[in-house]
């Protein structure tokens, strides 16, 4: 053998395989380890709800209505029935009736007051002697004309009793013709053939004629 040849024993040259296999092991495991600590990527999962996997609605229990109490019914206590009554028949008078005498037409009250009557008609007052008014001269020299109107009160008995001047003409004519009416006698009015006082009104018109 040269000199350059260097010669191990066979027990070191074991150990230095085993230890390289050891190495060669060990950077084998290195990458493996690594890579079982690396995060892993999930892919995203969906969750798809269809009709008969939606969650079922719990209805709450019906209401249980309780009974309500039968009230008791009133006993209704019988009416005692009606006695009859017994009348005795009404006895009827068959006999003919008596005849009733007419009721006689009795007079009408007379006036509290004295009756408002129209002059002169059939039935109120009317002269029994008239005296004609006298024209008063001043009035014939003017050539003037007028109408006097009086209110006469006269008694059941045709007496004057008041003599009032509604209505006046003037130049004398006034004085002319109460100064008749006083001088003049009177028929007095009459309620159903009956003489009452009376009140009426006298037109006097005075007129000259050529």
């Amino acid at each position: 053998m040269s000199s350059d040849t260097i010669v191990m024993p066979r027990g070191r040259r074991a150990g230095g395989i085993f230890l390289s296999v050891l190495c060669h092991i060990l950077l084998l495991l290195i990458p493996l380890s690594l890579a079982t600590k690396a995060p892993q990527k999930y892919e995203p999962v969906e969750f798809v709800m269809t009709l008969a996997e939606k969650p079922l609605v719990t209805e709450p229990p019906p209401r249980v209505q309780k009974p309500e109490p039968v009230k008791p019914k009133r006993k209704v206590k019988p009416r005692p029935r009606p006695e009859p009554i017994v009348t005795e028949p009404v006895k009827t008078d068959t006999a003919m009736p008596r005849p009733v005498a007419a009721a006689q037409p009795q007079p009408a009250p007379a006036p509290a007051g004295p009756v408002v009557t129209q002059f002169g008609s059939a039935t109120g007052p009317a002269f029994l002697r008239r005296v004609l008014p006298v024209y008063p001269e001043q009035a014939r020299r003017r050539g003037q004309e007028g109408k006097v109107v009086l209110r006469l009160c006269i008694d059941a008995r045709g007496n004057l009793l008041q003599v009032t001047v509604l209505e006046g003409a003037g130049f004398g004519f006034d004085e002319a013709a109460v100064d008749a009416v006083k001088r003049s006698s009177f028929r007095p009015a009459t309620i159903s053939g009956k003489t009452v006082d009376c009140i009426a009104r006298l037109p006097i018109r005075f007129v000259l004629r050529n």
